[in-house]
């Protein structure tokens, strides 16, 4: 690959969900009109072999089957889809090579599974993913079983905390390839509620943009005073009940989320979303290529 600017970044470990990652990735770069390339990252702390219950690590640098197999996968997949797809093999820690090579190449978007083959746990988020996601300067969508040809119906959680101009840009853009409906939803809770008010106004300021630009949209608030479900348990329940098609959240919205491995509202959306989940951090390289 001579040239890696404006292209979707695909981070693959040959795991289960890596053809779901690449068909992802083809159904938005045809609309965005730009080139897919599969990164591996051949990382020299990954070979852990345990015997007696000490760990013997190796040291490792990209081989030949490695490179043959990604060679290979992405001929196949471009011959398959009839779409440019290329490939590259890097070392060094996965995620500061991901992150690095997407912001040096410029990248639309990263495309990730929700885990990898090496995640223990089905629910959980890898933590390469978690990595990437927190450190992208991109928007990184995220992807659990299903995949959207579409996104028809696009849910934009708000809150007051952050400043929300790349997702609103964002889903302007989204709107324009897809034709999507935007749909705001603000979810107010016991600890906000005081503030009802300055929610209901940012979130019809937010409305009137989107329709001033051409975006269709409409708005919900969501009262949610029970202590037995979380804010993210209802922004999925209300994704699941409208049949939408993509989350959009802002990784950063509550503070400190770049230092916080779980807990947040981000992180739980990400986790148990069933549907691709598009993280966006609050800076201008998040849509400049969009």
């Amino acid at each position: 690959m001579e040239n890696y600017f404006d292209n979707i970044l695909i981070p693959i470990d040959f795991g289960r969900r890596t053809d779901m990652q690449i068909q992802q990735a083809y159904l938005l770069a045809r609309l965005m009109n730009t080139s897919l390339t599969l990164i591996h990252v051949v990382n020299q702390y990954s070979a852990i072999s345990y015997s007696n219950q000490q760990a013997d690590m190796s040291y490792g640098q990209p081989d030949d089957s490695i490179v043959t197999k990604i060679r290979r996968l992405a001929l196949h997949f471009s011959e398959k889809l009839n779409y440019e797809v290329n490939h590259v093999v890097l070392e060094g820690n996965v995620y500061e090579q991901i992150v690095d090579f997407a912001s040096k190449s410029r990248a639309r978007m990263i495309v990730m599974g929700k885990s990898g083959k090496s995640s223990p746990l089905q629910d959980s988020i890898g933590k390469y993913t978690a990595q990437v996601v927190r450190m992208a300067s991109c928007p990184v969508l995220t992807i659990n079983n299903i995949i959207k040809s579409s996104f028809d119906k696009i849910i934009l959680p708000l809150d007051l905390t952050k400043q929300i101009r790349n997702k609103i840009a964002i889903a302007i853009m989204f709107s324009r390839y897809y034709g999507s409906t935007i749909k705001l939803l603000t979810v107010i809770t016991r600890d906000n509620f005081s503030r009802e008010k300055e929610f209901v106004e940012k979130m019809n300021a937010t409305k009137d943009f989107l329709i001033e630009n051409n975006v269709a949209c409409s708005t919900e608030i969501i009262y949610n005073f029970s202590s037995s479900q979380s804010v993210s348990s209802r922004i999925l329940n209300y994704a699941d009940d409208t049949e939408s098609d993509l989350i959009m959240i802002m990784t950063q919205q509550e503070q400190d989320w770049r230092h916080t491995y779980v807990g947040s509202t981000a992180s739980n959306v990400i986790r148990n979303s069933h549907i691709p989940v598009i993280s966006i951090t609050p800076n201008d390289d998040a849509f400049r290529n969009i």
